[in-house]
C-alpha cells in the first residue's frame, strides 16, 4: 500500500497525520518506549478487540539498520503501563536526529495504521503487509542543521521491518520509505494555518473585534503578512520569522523551554511530598493531572507552581525574538503548540500588553488546532513535495 504521512516527533507525543476520506486524520501516542528482554506473553483477547485498541497496546519487534537495538518493545501508552525501564527523550540534551526513540515510535504507528487499514478492508489478519511510505517531519531549530536533517532523512529512508504482536498471531509489516524530508520545527506552521478552517481565528477575532474593525477574518488574509511564530512544545520552543508562507533564512531559533521542563520541576516537587518511583515519567505526570482525586489535585497544584516560572522565561524569549530575530517588525505573533495551552493563563495578558505597546497583534491558536500544527504542517509539506496536488 502507498502512504504519505506527516509525523510530529515531539518530546511528549509522536503524532502521524494522513488523509482519509478527504479529511486529515491523526494518531498519537506518548513518546515513550520500553525495551523487552524477551517476547511478551500473548493476550487472550479476540482479534477484533486487539485491532480496535491497537494504538494503545502497541507491542512490536523492530528490525532496522537505523536503530542501535533491534528487538521487542512496548510503545506509547503500553510502555507507560509497563513496570520495566521506560525511555523517553532527554529534553535537556535534545538529539531527535540521533535518538532511536523517534524512529521506533514513528515506525510502530505507521505499521499499526497499515494493519488496521488492511484488517478493516478485508476483515482478516494478513501475515505480511508491505507499505511504501513518503513522509515529512521536523526537528527543533536548536539542533537543526543541513547535516542533522540529512542524517535523520538517511535513517528514515530504506527498509524497516516491524512485527506486530496480535494475540497468538504475528504480522510482519515491511515499511519501505522512498522519500523523507526533514525540516525545522515551526517552519511548517503557516502551511497548517492557511489550510485550516476559519474558526482557527475565533479567539483572535473575539479578542480584537471591538478594538479594530479592520482585522483579518479569514486565514487567507494572512498569506502576505510578516509574522513571528512561537511554537511552545514539551522540550523545546521554536521562534521563527515568516514572510507570507516562507521562513526568513537565518531568522529562527530554538530554546530548551516548554511543558517538559515545568513537568520535571513538578515531579521534583512531587517527590518531596510523596513517595513516587524514580521511574516516574513526564507522561505519567500528565495522566495524574487528569485525575479527579487527591493525587490529581496535588499534581495540578505543583504543576501550576512550576509553570509560572517557565512561562516568565518563555515571555522573555518571545520579547527578545521580537526585538532581535524580527527586528521589532512583525504584523502578528502566532502562538501555538501543546505548551500554548498549558502556559496561556500565565502568558496571555502580559504578551498582549507587550503587543499593544509595540503595535502588533497576537494570534493565539485555539486548543482544537494548537497541538496538531506540526503534524498537519508536515503532512501538507509531504503532500506538496511528493504528491504535487
Amino acid at each position: 500500500m502507498e502512504k504519505v504521512f506527516g509525523i510530529d516527533i515531539g518530546n511528549a507525543k509522536t503524532e502521524i497525520a494522513y488523509r482519509e476520506n478527504g479529511e486529515i486524520e491523526f494518531v498519537r501516542q506518548p513518546s515513550v518506549i520500553s525495551h523487552l528482554p524477551r517476547t511478551p506473553e500473548s493476550t487472550d483477547m479476540g482479534t477484533d478487540q486487539i485491532i480496535e485498541n491497537l494504538y494503545d497496546n502497541l507491542t512490536v519487534h523492530i528490525s532496522s539498520p537505523a536503530i542501535k537495538r533491534n528487538g521487542d518493545y512496548y510503545v506509547g501508552k503500553k510502555a507507560m503501563q509497563h513496570d520495566g525501564i521506560k525511555t523517553n527523550m532527554m529534553i535537556s540534551l535534545g538529539g531527535k536526529s540521533t535518538h532511536d526513540l523517534p524512529l521506533i515510535t514513528s515506525l510502530s504507528l505507521v505499521a499499526a495504521k497499515a494493519l488496521k487499514d488492511s484488517y478493516n478492508k478485508g476483515e482478516s489478519l494478513e501475515k505480511s503487509i508491505d507499505v511504501n511510505l513518503k513522509l515529512a517531519t521536523a526537528i527543533p531549530s536548536s539542533e537543526y542543521s543541513k547535516q542533522s536533517a540529512k542524517n535523520l532523512e538517511d535513517r528514515f529512508n530504506g527498509k524497516h521491518l516491524v512485527t506486530l504482536y496480535i494475540g497468538e498471531e504475528h504480522v510482519l509489516v515491511t515499511i519501505k520509505i522512498e522519500h523523507c524530508k526533514v525540516t525545522e520545527e515551526g517552519r511548517t506552521a503557516m502551511l497548517a494555518f492557511l489550510d485550516s478552517e476559519n474558526d482557527i481565528l475565533k479567539d483572535f477575532i473575539n479578542g480584537y473585534k471591538d478594538k479594530d474593525k479592520s482585522i483579518p477574518r479569514e486565514t487567507k488574509d494572512f498569506k502576505n503578512a510578516r509574522t513571528l511564530h512561537v511554537d511552545i512544545g514539551d522540550g523545546t520552543s521554536e521562534f521563527v520569522v515568516i514572510e507570507g508562507v516562507n521562513p526568513v533564512q537565518g531568522l529562527s531559533k530554538g530554546k530548551r523551554l516548554g511543558v517538559g521542563h515545568a513537568s520535571d520541576l513538578a515531579i521534583s516537587l512531587l517527590k518531596d511530598q510523596i513517595n513516587i518511583s524514580d521511574k516516574f515519567t513526564r507522561q505519567q505526570l500528565q495522566e495524574w493531572l487528569k485525575r479527579k482525586n487527591e493525587k490529581g489535585q496535588l499534581a495540578r497544584d505543583l504543576m501550576k507552581e512550576a509553570t509560572f516560572g517557565q512561562a516568565q522565561t518563555i515571555l522573555e524569549e518571545i520579547q527578545l525574538s521580537y526585538q532581535e530575530l524580527a527586528s521589532s517588525d512583525v504584523d502578528y505573533i502566532f502562538v501555538h503548540g501543546g505548551g500554548s495551552i498549558t502556559f496561556r493563563p500565565d502568558l496571555e495578558e502580559e504578551l498582549k500588553i507587550f503587543a499593544e505597546n509595540n503595535r502588533f497583534k497576537i494570534v493565539w491558536i485555539p486548543k482544537k488546532y494548537a497541538t496538531t500544527m506540526n503534524s498537519r504542517g508536515t503532512f501538507h509539506l509531504a503532500n506538496l513535495i511528493f504528491n504535487k496536488n
